[in-house]
Parts: C-alpha cells; sequence; structure tokens
C-alpha cells in the first residue's frame, strides 16, 4: 500500500488544501494542526470524524520556547540539537520522516518547519495561500538571498532558510507554474483551484461539515453576502464607530433576501450582536469555500476596502466599497 502523507497546516485555507488532496490519497495521511489556527481542537474533532485521516494532532509551538542560537560557533555546532530538544524533551513531540511517503509544509519558517530541519527532512513546501508563489515579487526571498555566505549556508546547512531555499526542500508547489519564476528545478504546479472545482456534490458536503458548524437556512433565495474587514487593528476606526458603520452599509446595499456574514479569521467580534436574523460563517471557514461548496449562489456581496472580493465567484454582483463611501453613510 506504501507509507502515508504527511500535512502540517498554519491556517485554515491550508486546512483545506490538505482535506482536499486526502480524498485523493490511496492510504489515510497524518495531519498535524499549528495551535494558531483558531478553534483548533474543535476543528481537529471534525476532521478526524471524517475518516479521511489515520491520525490527526494539535501542535502548540508557543509551548516550545525559542531554541534560535546566536553567534556562528552556537549556531553550526548547537542550533540543530537544541531546536530538536525543545520540540522532543520540553514539548513531548516527535515526528519520523521515515515513516512518510512526503512531507507537505505550508509555512516552514514555523517551529514545525524549523523542526524539519533540525530532523534534515526532505518535505515539499505548499503555497501560504492561493496563488501565493504567482505574485511578481518576492522581497523576503530576495532578502534571505543578501545574508551573507548564503550559498554556504544553503550548502552546509547552516541555521535555517525557508520559502523553498532550504537544501532539503523536495519540490516547491505552485498554482500556475508559468507564473512563477522562482525554483525552476523544484516547481510543481499543482492547482488548488482545479482540485476545488473537480469535486463531487458528496466531497462538497464532507468539506462543508468541516468547516460550516451551523445549519444553512433552507430558502437562501436572494441571499446577500457581507463580509466586513477589521478596521480597529489599523488605528483606522475605533469599535464604536466600526460597529455603526457596518450597521449603516448593511441597511444601505445588503436587502432583499436573507443576510450571510463571513468575517475574517481573526475578526473576532460577535456579529450576531449587530445582525441577530443574519447567518454568520464561521470565521476559521476560509473564503475559499464560498466558491465551492455552498449550494446556492449569493444575489450580492459586499465589503468595505477589502481584495476579498477579487477572488470571489459564487455572486452576481460584487460591491467593494472604500473606508470613505462606507463611513459616509453614517451622516
Amino acid at each position: 500500500m506504501g507509507l502515508p502523507n504527511l500535512y502540517i497546516c498554519h491556517t485554515a485555507y491550508q486546512v483545506l488544501v490538505e482535506l482536499v488532496r486526502a480524498m485523493e490519497d490511496t492510504v489515510a495521511p497524518d495531519l498535524i494542526l499549528s495551535s494558531v489556527i483558531p478553534n483548533t481542537e474543535e476543528l481537529a474533532g471534525r476532521l478526524s470524524a471524517t475518516g479521511l485521516f489515520r491520525c490527526v494532532r494539535v501542535f502548540d509551538e508557543e509551548a516550545c520556547g525559542n531554541a534560535i542560537q546566536t553567534g556562528f560557533l552556537r549556531t553550526l555546532l548547537l542550533q540543530r540539537i537544541m531546536g530538536r530538544r525543545n520540540v522532543e524533551k520540553y514539548y513531548g513531540f516527535s515526528i519520523d520522516p521515515k515513516a512518510y511517503g512526503a512531507i507537505y509544509i505550508h509555512n516552514d519558517w514555523s517551529v514545525l518547519g524549523r523542526y524539519l530541519q533540525d530532523l534534515k527532512a526532505p518535505y515539499v513546501l505548499c503555497e501560504d495561500t492561493m496563488a501565493s508563489t504567482c505574485h511578481p515579487d518576492h522581497p523576503l526571498i530576495d532578502e534571505q538571498r543578501t545574508l551573507p555566505h548564503f550559498k554556504l549556508r544553503q550548502k552546509l546547512g547552516y541555521g535555517y532558510l525557508y520559502w523553498g531555499d532550504y537544501k532539503r526542500v523536495t519540490a516547491v508547489e505552485t498554482e500556475c507554474a508559468a507564473r512563477t519564476p522562482l525554483f525552476p528545478q523544484k516547481l510543481r504546479e499543482d492547482s488548488k483551484s482545479d482540485r476545488f472545482h473537480r469535486l463531487t456534490d458528496e466531497q462538497k458536503a464532507l468539506v462543508r461539515q468541516v468547516f460550516l458548524t451551523r445549519p444553512l437556512p433552507e430558502n437562501a433565495e436572494g441571499a446577500v453576502l457581507f463580509l466586513p474587514r477589521d478596521f480597529v487593528p489599523d488605528g483606522l476606526l475605533d469599535g464604536e464607530t466600526q460597529q455603526k458603520m457596518f450597521t449603516a452599509v448593511v441597511k444601505a446595499h445588503c436587502h432583499g433576501g436573507p443576510l450571510f456574514i463571513k468575517t475574517h479569521p481573526r475578526d473576532a467580534f460577535d456579529y450576531s450582536r449587530l445582525f441577530p436574523d443574519a447567518v454568520i460563517l464561521e470565521r476559521t471557514m476560509p473564503s475559499e469555500v464560498l466558491n465551492f461548496a455552498l449550494p446556492f449562489r449569493f444575489k450580492k456581496a459586499v465589503t468595505v476596502e477589502s481584495t476579498v472580493l477579487k477572488t470571489l465567484e459564487v455572486a452576481d454582483e460584487k460591491l467593494e466599497l472604500s473606508l470613505t463611501e462606507a463611513l459616509a453613510l453614517l451622516d
């Protein structure tokens, strides 16, 4: 039968990718979820219930502390030892690379990514977000390659290298190879959009089972989707003004059918307080799920100064208000 794969995820979108990939695996894979994902334990339970995974584990990266060494000799001699000790001895967690056919990780600049490098484990680097490798500029990679003795660091495995530059990265996945100038020798095209749109109705129902914990209304004719963005952390609005603005936006532009609200994963505000009759979609649900997994389309989708509508495919009309336009509704 062969060995199972191991998938390591740090965001809900990455979980979606590996959930869909697991549907095509001939051997049930293992899944590790970083606890940085909101509501990780509950999500792990729903993923286990699908029966697609041999094992689903939650890993608390913050519990491992910081094992990164400074100075040439300490880094050269102690980095791998200290990194493994922090994970295996202090946290009691370990990975056996030989137990897997392949290891897939999306964020190798994480504790788990560094641990894989401490183990000298080969791995496949997947895209952090949809088509992230297809961006024309990659300043983090460019900056990393200006490090002193970069080529020597890469050859010797000195310290840590991320975003595909680590020497044991066996492949770098991309949504579209023609749009990705990076890593010509390691590049592997794997369109997640194509994977999503190939799903059967039964598989889509399984996706909903994982990411939708509340029942959808039986009648969604004329449904309107509002996708708010939290401006408070950026200092652009205070909480009270933002709530009044969102209420005004919904009143002006979101009517004619049932209201659905999908927030950003980091937006923890309880929108049922503002819109008690709305269907509040889980903030941990990737917005990509809207494109292929819901059993209906939206009449209209509305947001305020956000790029989220650019990839939304299931709305007959899309309206993106600027922050100025949204605030003007308060006058």
